[in-house]
């Protein structure tokens, strides 16, 4: 079972197409560090879609958001070793 996917499976289901791809992405085994538009331009969906997802994924526990002051922000997760 992914770190991702401890929801219900009746909530796994309703997730959108697009949530689901980027959820699989960022549960590599060797974590990632990617930007809105860099994750979005890979993913080929929208930069204001992405962001949600990964907004979401902050609240949740799942990712960590690195703000910098002249780059936009990271968004992170890399897996205890």
């Amino acid at each position: 079972m992914h770190l991702l996917w401890t929801r219900p499976v009746g909530a796994e289901q309703a997730v959108e197409p697009d949530e689901r791809r980027v959820r699989e992405f960022i549960d590599s085994p060797a974590g990632m560090s990617e930007s809105v538009q860099s994750l979005a331009d890979k993913m080929g969906i929208s930069r204001r879609l992405c962001h949600r997802i990964l907004e979401d994924l902050v609240e949740q526990g799942v990712l960590q958001r690195r703000d910098f002051a002249d780059m936009p922000p990271m968004y992170l997760r890399f897996p205890s070793r």
